[in-house]
């Protein structure tokens, strides 16, 4: 069974032509699990009209630690399922994208979660060029490489893009999410430390930017430096300090090997800081 997870917020003007999408998928959704968070437009009444049951954000965090912590809800309520899409309430699904990212994860049976493309499209809906990973880019390189030199790049560098991702939760050790961290970014981090992630290059949405989005193509951060990221170690130590924390002790005891291990010990994490 496939279950969707959607993650909604003032989202009325979205939500049709998402939903519509959804509905076309040529191998259907059996459940449509929706987190609203507090919504006051009329998005509600749109879900509920289509028979989607609505279960309200309990989260009292803020940022990006709330949305973190309705994805993870979501994903909890869906655990009778054996693939969860995930989904933003503003793009459009492309129709095959559940049968793509399930043949992706059925071909790979250890895979917990596979991260695709999304094309872009503007606030109207006009397609524009490049795709999400132009500003999340993935080496030509990556499947070539040695999981510690993935985990290593993925350390530094977003690879996966929540809406554009599925996931295999009985595959995951751990859905919860850290505080400070997005849920996609945590997620495919647990992902390759079990050496369970699939890079997948398709785009299967059209992903929308619009003015009204609290995370976005503008919040990304992938051309930081090596010299940006040791400024951040004084600018914000209290922030560094966490992640360390949550990527030492908590990440650590999930990886799958001794050198994966290595990558999340304190040498391992300050080369990490300063490769390129």
């Amino acid at each position: 069974m496939t279950a969707a997870v959607l993650v909604t917020h003032n989202a009325a003007q979205w939500l049709t032509p998402l939903l519509d999408s959804i509905q076309a998928q040529s191998s259907p959704i059996s459940e449509v699990i929706v987190i609203d968070d507090h919504s006051r437009d009329g998005t509600q009444d749109i879900l509920i009209e289509r028979g989607i049951t609505v279960v309200a954000s309990a989260s009292t965090a803020t940022g990006v630690t709330r949305i973190a912590q309705n994805f993870q809800l979501g994903v909890e309520l869906a655990h009778a399922h054996e693939y969860v899409i995930l989904g933003d309430h503003d793009d459009i699904w492309h129709v095959d994208r559940v049968a793509h990212q399930i043949q992706v994860l059925g071909s790979h049976p250890l895979a917990a979660m596979v991260a695709s493309d999304g094309a872009l499209i503007d606030s109207a809906g006009r397609s524009l060029e490049g795709t999400v990973r132009s500003t999340f880019p993935v080496d030509q390189g990556w499947e070539q490489w040695s999981a510690g030199t993935q985990l290593r790049y993925a350390l530094r560098h977003s690879v996966a893009t929540g809406g554009a991702s599925a996931l295999r939760p009985a595959r995951l050790p751990s859905t919860r999410v850290p505080p400070g961290w997005l849920h996609d970014r945590w997620w495919s981090l647990v992902s390759l430390a079990g050496l369970s992630l699939v890079v997948d290059r398709q785009p299967v949405i059209d992903y929308r930017i619009s003015g009204s989005q609290q995370i976005g193509l503008h919040t990304g951060s992938q051309q930081r430096s090596v010299p940006d990221r040791l400024r951040r170690l004084t600018t914000q130590p209290s922030r560094v300090l966490s992640r360390y924390v949550d990527l030492h002790h908590e990440l650590r005891r999930l990886c799958a090997t001794p050198q994966l291990r290595e990558q999340l010990s304190t040498p391992g994490l300050l080369r990490a800081v300063m490769s390129d």
